[in-house]
């Protein structure tokens, strides 16, 4: 073999090397839009319209089947750098009652400083259930403290399927209040709905 046939066949295998690592990388490479849905995320929340104090519910969209148990988690977020401390809340949440019925509630947790924490704070929780409508109130109780000043999962609801469809469980944020230690009432700035589809 020449040494010019040498040099060509090199060239040929570098052109052909380069063909193949751009067809690996242009085909191999997908790029994956990840969505995450945490209650607490205040950029997430600003993109869709809530800002901080909101209401939000997590999970924010859920498919289930009709066998299934919904659960779905209530919250009151704060902005990233600065909480409000406060004892109570009324909650007024509305569902379609054609599609979803309540099956049970229980008094939300996060930690120490909660409605619930891991020195066993008692809160008063209680709710009313209607056609459609869910009213959620807790207080906070405590010996030594007087208010709760972070992220707070008020509630955890479970619905029974009814029916098949998609609906929308959401605040009606004119109904709800966040209750200070001193009865004033601080301002509901956002709320974030969430949908459930069943199947």
């Amino acid at each position: 073999m020449s040494l010019r046939n040498l040099t060509n066949t090199k060239k040929l295998n570098r052109f052909s090397l380069f063909i193949f690592f751009l067809l690996f990388f242009s085909s191999g490479c997908t790029i994956y839009d990840k969505e995450l849905d945490n209650p607490n995320d205040n950029t997430a929340n600003e993109e869709l319209g809530v800002y901080p104090p909101s209401v939000v519910f997590f999970p924010k969209q859920q498919t289930k089947t009709m066998s299934d148990s919904i659960s779905l988690g209530a919250y009151i977020v704060f902005s990233d750098t600065s909480t409000i401390s406060f004892s109570g809340t009324h909650l007024n949440i509305e569902f379609d009652a054609s599609m979803l019925e309540v099956d049970s509630l229980a008094p939300g947790w996060i930690g120490p400083g909660s409605i619930t924490d891991s020195n066993k704070t008692t809160p008063l929780f209680t709710y009313t259930v209607g056609q459609g409508l869910l009213d959620i109130y807790a207080y906070y109780l405590s010996t030594s403290d007087v208010a709760v000043d972070s992220l707070t999962h008020i509630a955890e609801i479970w619905f029974k399927p009814l029916s098949a469809g998609e609906s929308t469980v959401q605040y009606d944020t004119s109904q709800c209040q966040i209750i200070k230690y001193d009865e004033s009432i601080i301002p509901i700035n956002g709320a974030r709905e969430a949908s459930i589809n069943v199947q």
